[in-house]
């Protein structure tokens, strides 16, 4: 009896501790995604201009594309963080692994000391898994960074991705795989290897065998989150002086992948729409404003909310649609929302913001806002955004059991950041002959 107490009582300390690490996690990833984001929105804004201007078969669009790719890369991994802090699941969508590992390859490669070489088999078909395809570039790039790092002598990195059929039960060193046809992703070192009490603790949150300032632990947490969200399971080999092997089992799907290809057709344009546009980051504001020109807008920049009401208010018929930060000093982007709400009900106001949450999503519903977007943005994103709040063909507000289409809208928004802060919840939505359900 007393040592079953015992047992309990370090299970219930174990978990205090760990949900002690998560708070510590979401505080941390909560103060530096707004910052950070405001660094890749300014990447994502020069490195797209550069992409338009570069001549078709230079070096140097091939460049600034791969810029971009890391930018989009830099983005997931933010969200991941978030994620991972607030236990939220990714997408689930048809990915090809193979695509997503040829892509980590191709950034790997660029970085790769010159005493490491990479060996890497990947197949040219694809190879489908239902998962978030940002969540499993994380993986890949995780583990071929600690292997790298790992191999500080140099040595061999080798990547293989294979299909595989597992006939009966497999347990595996965290996880067990039932019956069925599964893609087999190893990555493989040559490096110092670790032994039995490291092995048992890798995908611990904030572990690492790493100096001070050379890791915070959570790269393989994250690796295991994922795998695990995503019904894999992960085997691990390794010892002392005779280098790592993870495997990482996926289960393959006959869904098939989508083919259209949302990004071929240019971004809706402006025709010369007056944007009042507000963000306190002197780079990003100017970076904002040369893209909106570059879509068709004509924006009128302000670095505070105090500057922006007061340029609205001596014209405010002259702006068709506000574009503002929310996290501002004085007047944040809700505050300055809810005035101009309140001056002119019908204008447009997107907020924007380099970390979102339930509780903002309810601020910003509550300030009028007509859309939310987080930061960093791209261009198609902030013309498609722009299109769809200037360009209705019905801006009157229909009933509906005494909501607004807007107000119905935004606690679809709401009930979505909800389910995906508590977990695996289904709940289904239903407005007339529309219907969605949330998982």
């Amino acid at each position: 009896m007393t040592m079953t107490l015992e047992a309990e009582r370090e299970r219930l300390e174990q978990r205090l501790r760990q949900a002690a690490k998560m708070e510590a996690v979401g505080r941390l990833a909560g103060g530096i995604a707004h910052d950070f984001n405001n660094v890749l929105a300014g990447v994502f804004a020069y490195g797209e201009m550069l992409v338009e201007e570069t001549p078709a078969g230079s070096p140097l669009k091939r460049y600034a594309q791969n810029v971009l790719t890391a930018a989009t890369r830099g983005r997931g991994l933010v969200e991941q963080i978030l994620a991972y802090s607030r236990s939220q699941r990714g997408k689930r969508t048809p990915v090809d692994v193979a695509n997503v590992v040829a892509e980590t390859l191709e950034l790997v490669r660029g970085s790769l000391p010159t005493a490491i070489r990479l060996e890497a088999s990947v197949p040219e078909l694809p190879l489908v898994v239902i998962g978030d395809a940002t969540q499993l570039h994380q993986v890949v790039t995780n583990l071929c960074s600690n292997a790298i790092q790992a191999m500080s002598g140099g040595g061999i990195l080798r990547v293989a991705l294979e299909m595989t059929d597992v006939s009966g039960e497999r347990a595996l060193s965290h996880g067990t795989l039932p019956p069925g046809r599964y893609v087999r992703l190893s990555v493989a070192d040559s490096g110092s290897g670790m032994d039995e009490a490291t092995l048992s603790r890798i995908f611990e949150p904030f572990f690492t065998t790493k100096e001070i300032g050379q890791g915070t632990g959570l790269g393989r947490a994250l690796v295991y989150a994922i795998v695990t969200d995503s019904g894999g399971a992960i085997d691990v080999k390794s010892a002392l002086k005779q280098g790592t092997t993870f495997t990482i089992y996926l289960r393959h799907s006959e869904v098939a992948l989508a083919t259209a290809d949302d990004t071929a057709a240019p971004p809706p344009r402006g025709n010369g729409e007056r944007v009042l546009l507000v963000d306190d980051e002197a780079p990003l504001l100017v970076a904002t404003a040369e893209v909106l020109s570059r879509l068709g807008y004509e924006p009128a920049s302000f670095s505070d909310g105090h500057a922006a009401l007061a340029g609205f208010d001596a014209a405010p018929g002259r702006f068709d649609v506000v574009m503002t930060d929310e996290v501002m000093s004085g007047l944040t982007g809700t505050g300055l929302a809810s005035v101009l709400r309140r001056r002119r009900p019908d204008l447009p106001i997107v907020l924007v913001s380099g970390y979102s949450g339930p509780l903002l999503a309810q601020q910003a519903l509550a300030a009028g806002v007509s859309e939310l977007l987080t930061k960093p943005l791209q261009s198609r994103e902030i013309a498609t955004t722009l299109a769809r709040v200037l360009h209705r063909t019905d801006k009157r507000p229909h009933r509906i059991d005494r909501e607004s289409t807007a107000s119905a809208r935004w606690n679809r928004v709401l009930v979505k950041e909800l389910i995906e802060s508590c977990g695996d919840l289904r709940i289904q939505y239903e407005e007339g002959n529309n219907h969605e359900t949330f998982r």
